[in-house]
Parts: C-alpha cells; sequence; structure tokens
C-alpha cells in the first residue's frame, strides 16, 4: 500500500491545474514540468462581445487532447511491444480531427462533435502481419486514452502503416460502419454545395 494514499496502488493520479487570463488564454500546469499555454486561434466570429478571440499563442484544448491521445498510444505500445517481444524502430503518428464547431460558435443548438479522427501510426519493423495485429489489438486495449475515445463512440480510423510505405497495414475502425465514412460524406457534401453555388 502507498504511504499516505487516499486510494488502492493500482489507481494512477494525475492532477492539472489551469490559469485563465484575458481573452481565450489559459495556462495549464502540473507539478515540476513546464506549462502549456491553450488558446483558440484568431479569426472565430464567436459573437458579442467581440473581443473574445484568441491570438493562437499557444495550444488549442482539442489541440493538447490529440497530443495526449497520440502519445498515451505510443507510450502503451512501447510497453504491449515489450511484454510480447515485438521488434520495432522509428514509431511516428499522425492525427486529424474533424470537428462540428457550429454548436460552439455559431448554432447554440447544436452539441459540438467529433464528427470523425484519423489517426495514422507508422513503425519499421520485419515483424509479420499478423504480430502487427495482435500488437494493434492489445494496445487498443490497454490504451486509457483510446479507450476513452472509444468509450465516447467517437468515429475512429486507426491506419497502421509499416516504415515509408503509403498503403496501410491494416485499419482499425471504432464507431465507423463499413463503407463510407463520416469524412466520405462531408467531402461529398462540400462538392454538392460548390456544385450547386
Amino acid at each position: 500500500m502507498k504511504e499516505n494514499s487516499k486510494y488502492p496502488d493500482y489507481i494512477g493520479v494525475s492532477e492539472v491545474t489551469t490559469q485563465s487570463y484575458e481573452h481565450m488564454r489559459v495556462q495549464a500546469q502540473f507539478e515540476g514540468q513546464p506549462s502549456i499555454m491553450f488558446d483558440e486561434p484568431e479569426g472565430f466570429d464567436i459573437g458579442d462581445p467581440p473581443d473574445l478571440r484568441g491570438h493562437s499563442r499557444g495550444w488549442t484544448p482539442v489541440h493538447a487532447q490529440l497530443a495526449a491521445l497520440a502519445g498515451c498510444t505510443a507510450i502503451t505500445i512501447t510497453v504491449v511491444a515489450r511484454d510480447q517481444k515485438f521488434q520495432y524502430q522509428n514509431l511516428s503518428t499522425k492525427m486529424r480531427s474533424l470537428i462540428d464547431i457550429r454548436g460552439f460558435f455559431f448554432d447554440l443548438h447544436l452539441q459540438p462533435k467529433y464528427e470523425q479522427l484519423n489517426f495514422d501510426l507508422r513503425l519499421d519493423t520485419r515483424e509479420p502481419l499478423a504480430r502487427v495485429r495482435a500488437l494493434a489489438r492489445e494496445t487498443s486495449r490497454r490504451c486509457p486514452q483510446l479507450g476513452l475515445f472509444r468509450a465516447a463512440k467517437v468515429p475512429l480510423l486507426i491506419c497502421w502503416y509499416r516504415g515509408k510505405s503509403r498503403t496501410p497495414l491494416f485499419e482499425e475502425r471504432f464507431s465507423l460502419n463499413r463503407g463510407r465514412t463520416p469524412e466520405d460524406q462531408l467531402i461529398a457534401q462540400r462538392k454538392r454545395l460548390r456544385k450547386a453555388g
């Protein structure tokens, strides 16, 4: 049992504090580490008063959330790879979120939401495809941040790549049906609007 702990040993505790400043600037800290500055990008018109605009001086909370997901996944891959004796090098990730922001800025009757999150994972490995799939399955099961996005039913497309290949080894789909994705539908909608306009 941990000394002076209110919780069982298997409970990890993370504490972050924030301080808000003028406009939409928020500074986040956690003990012993450099702070992070959050700020929405300049140029969004969110109504009255008009001075509530960010100045793009730091990360947006969405960028920080995506970085946390990517970082947590990369750490989980390291742990799972060690447990599975899986050999790899040069893990990198790339993420793109598509968020309907109308409910945040323009139409207060809507709930802002992720339409889709694309998450590419790239690693150098000679391990066979079956072993990469096993690494992916166990990573998805064990990663707390992936678990959070999956529990929230965020449409999530994870593509696993080997080396510099442009073709994914395989895809994992969470809260996505086969066929057209929300991203595909948004692209088609934009094309229809361009033709009509």
